[in-house]
C-alpha cells in the first residue's frame, strides 16, 4: 500500500480488517463487530469515515455503560423481628442481596424497591377485614 492511495475499509472483508487493524496496532477484541473495527481503523488512519455512520469520541461511554446507568444506592435498616431472626434475602435480576435485620446496610435502589412491594394481607380475627402490611418493614435512612 503506498501513501497517496486512500484506504476504502467499506470493501473490506473481515479477514481483511482483522490484518489492516493489526498491521496499524490497532486493539480489538475477536467479537467486535465490523463497523466498529471500520471506524477504529478509519480513526487509526485519520481518515472520516467512509460508510457514513457516525463514529463515537474516544472518552464518550457507549449507552448503558457502568458510568452512565450507575444504580443509585440507599441506606436502610429493616427492622428487627421477635419471631423471625433470619436475614432477609432479596433476589433482583439474578442477583442475591442478603439483609442482616437491625444493622445499617447500604443497597440499590431497586433493592428497596422489592422490599417496598413484598406485602402481606393479615385479618382482624373478629371483623375479617383485610389489610396490607409490609412483610419486611424497613427505615429508609437516605441516599449512600
Amino acid at each position: 500500500m503506498s501513501d497517496s492511495t486512500p484506504i476504502n475499509t467499506a470493501e473490506m472483508t473481515r479477514e481483511q480488517l482483522e490484518a489492516t487493524a493489526n498491521d496499524l496496532g490497532v486493539k480489538f477484541q475477536s467479537n467486535i463487530g465490523d463497523d466498529t473495527l471500520r471506524s477504529r481503523i478509519d480513526e487509526a488512519l485519520g481518515t472520516p469515515n467512509p460508510t457514513g455512520s457516525a463514529t463515537k469520541p474516544a472518552n464518550e461511554q457507549p449507552k448503558g455503560s457502568a458510568q452512565q446507568t450507575k444504580p443509585a444506592k440507599r441506606k436502610i435498616i429493616v427492622a428487627t423481628h421477635d419471631q423471625d431472626k433470619q436475614p432477609v434475602q432479596v433476589f433482583v435480576n439474578g442477583r442475591s442481596y442478603i439483609i442482616e435485620r437491625g444493622k445499617e446496610v447500604v443497597v440499590p435502589v431497586s433493592v428497596v424497591e422489592v422490599l417496598r412491594n413484598a406485602v402481606q394481607d393479615v385479618y382482624d380475627p373478629k371483623t375479617m377485614k383485610k389489610s396490607h402490611v409490609m412483610a419486611y418493614p424497613y427505615q429508609d435512612l437516605g441516599e449512600a
